[in-house]
């Protein structure tokens, strides 16, 4: 009889424990998910550095620096996280910001962003959406004809149809060479997602671009002045003519290290997102106003991230996984 009831009341306790495991299991209580790096969220990486933040969650302000935006157009899909910054081929669309100091102050930087874009297309000689070069961001110099920074997707290489080719430009007057302008060639990166940083550290000179967290293994060079060709995801920036090829015999001339980026006009503080400065409606730039060889980004973007240094390798792979996952 007592061999029984000590069988009843371990039955009893049993079901007691697989209940409350069911209420557990029934809650809405998210499940924790193990760190990546230090990491448990996108946002920790490199925290005190990021200076601006847009998820284009129904909302086209900075959720970091607190930039306001005034959109043209403005329209959102579904993105990565969320919702995403939908682009157009057919209508005038991009957000300014005024106040952005703390861009105009960058002496390095990190820009980190997921793009989803189809290819680029010839441009028909007359300003116009859907054709040429794509304006994704610029920090706006209201003297000048490019920004301070320029980012933006290049026109297709006919030998190369399904590679995007995106373009950081600098504008920076401290040095000779002032203006340089890196393009990364994407293979393979027509209409889905991946993530891109671009990096630019001020100490070493040297220009980084990764994808889906890993340096870029495409082809990098720099055009008017970069000494480098088909570089595999890296290369150092000269100020001035370094009269060798980036590698091993790199700058004979022992020309300066491109430095810290100082722009052109001083204090910049406008910036547009979705296209160029020269190519909003009325013109950002009182050097020139709508090209026919350029237009606004048709594609789209989300959780675009600037940074005031440049991540490491480890950030740059934490903050693509954290994101990859929702976090």
């Amino acid at each position: 009889m007592k061999n029984i009831k000590m069988i009843v009341l371990v039955m009893a306790v049993a079901l007691q424990l697989f209940v409350g495991c069911s209420d557990n299991l029934d809650s809405n209580e998210p499940l924790p998910y193990p760190p990546i790096g230090t990491y448990n969220t996108s946002d920790e990486v490199n925290a005190d550095n990021l200076i601006a933040k847009w998820s284009f969650d129904n909302t086209i302000d900075d959720t970091k620096g607190g930039l306001k935006g005034i959109g043209t157009n403005v329209a959102y899909a579904e993105g990565v996280k969320g919702q995403a910054y939908q682009g157009s081929n057919t209508q005038e669309r991009y957000a300014i910001y005024n106040n952005a100091t703390a861009v105009g102050a960058l002496s390095s930087f990190s820009f980190s962003f997921w793009m989803n874009s189809g290819q680029t297309v010839p441009d028909g000689g007359s300003p116009g959406q859907g054709k040429g070069i794509q304006g994704i961001f610029s920090l706006v110099n209201p003297a000048g004809f490019w920004g301070g920074l320029n980012l933006f997707l290049e026109n297709v290489d006919n030998s190369k149809p399904n590679t995007l080719r995106l373009k950081m430009g600098i504008e920076n007057k401290r040095v000779a060479w002032g203006g340089q302008g890196p393009i990364f060639n994407i293979d393979g990166s027509l209409d889905t997602w991946i993530h891109i940083v671009l990096t630019y550290d001020d100490v070493t000179a040297k220009y980084t671009v990764y994808k889906n967290g890993a340096i870029g293994t495409n082809s990098i060079y720099g055009t008017p002045y970069g000494p480098f060709t088909n570089q595999n995801g890296y290369a150092v920036l000269y100020g001035d003519n370094p009269g060798g090829p980036d590698g091993s015999n790199a700058n004979p001339n022992a020309a300066p290290l491109y430095g810290a980026l100082v722009f052109a006009t001083p204090n910049l503080s406008q910036l547009v997102i979705g296209s160029n400065q020269f190519s909003t409606t009325p013109s950002l730039t009182t050097a020139h106003g709508d090209e026919g060889w350029a237009t606004d980004y048709a594609g789209l973007l989300d959780e675009f991230r600037i940074y005031k240094t440049a991540l490491t390798p480890s950030e740059v792979n934490a903050l693509y996984k954290l994101e990859s996952s929702n976090r």
